[in-house]
């Protein structure tokens, strides 16, 4: 009960004010720009699966598979400044790779 209480009278008041829900101010949607776009990887390098060198038993993969065809992105080369979607057609259908 008291932390019911404490929700009511403290907690959604807070968030209200915080919000700034109180008082009927309509607010306007103004994004900011926090980064340049990244350019699209449209035509990231693939190496089959037995000639890989890099990729460790432990390391972390984005399995794919689509009609009959598969693909592992590492999440180690998803994570980067300029990684972070990989643009692929896997198994005849367009697909995004991302972390």
């Amino acid at each position: 009960m008291k932390q019911a209480l404490l929700f009511g009278v403290i907690i959604v008041p807070l968030l209200i004010s915080l919000l700034g829900l109180a008082g009927g101010e309509e607010r306007t949607f103004q994004p900011r720009t926090l980064m340049k776009p990244l350019p699209a990887i449209e035509d990231a390098p693939f190496v089959k699966a037995g000639e890989v060198k890099s990729i460790d038993d432990k390391d972390l993969v984005l399995a794919l598979a689509v009609n009959g065809h598969s693909r592992a992105y590492p999440i180690n080369m998803l994570t980067g400044p300029r990684r972070e979607i990989i643009n692929d057609t896997l198994g005849g259908t367009s697909i995004a790779a991302t972390w």
